[in-house]
């Protein structure tokens, strides 16, 4: 290809990445949030959160919370339901998370009957109670 055609190449895909990004982004994109706490078996644990909103629409918000050690939960607000993540769906940078994959997409689980107002109760695979509170 000439240089020519490569300038002409680079100038197309510089005008429409911008645009694939806006519409792509928002699936697969969370930021990191500090507006809720993490129990397992009843004990404060450190973790951390990233919300992200596909639609733009509050209340269809899924919140990934990684707790160290324990696991990693995608919680579906709109569903009122959660899927366990696998490390490697996601990338953690210091204030941001890439999903590989769709936000909504997976399985989902009912957790498990809440005890208070805006939480989530989760049964691990290992026999712990994770609960994550707003």
């Amino acid at each position: 290809m000439s240089t020519r055609g490569r300038v002409i190449l680079s100038a197309i895909f510089i005008m429409i990445a911008p645009a694939l990004l806006v519409f792509y982004a928002p699936s697969h994109y969370m930021k990191r949030v500090n507006w809720l706490t993490v129990d397992v078996d009843d004990g404060v644990v450190p973790a951390d959160a990233y919300a992200g909103e596909p639609t733009h629409l509050e209340a269809e918000t899924y919140v990934l919370v990684h707790v160290p050690n324990v696991g990693n939960y995608l919680l579906n607000f709109e569903e009122e339901k959660y899927r366990e993540v696998s490390s490697r769906e996601f990338l953690r940078v210091h204030q941001a998370s890439w999903m590989f994959k769709s936000i909504g997409q997976g399985q989902w689980i009912e957790p498990l009957p809440t005890l208070k107002i805006n939480e989530y109760r989760i049964s691990t695979h290992n026999g712990h109670v994770v609960t994550v509170s707003f």
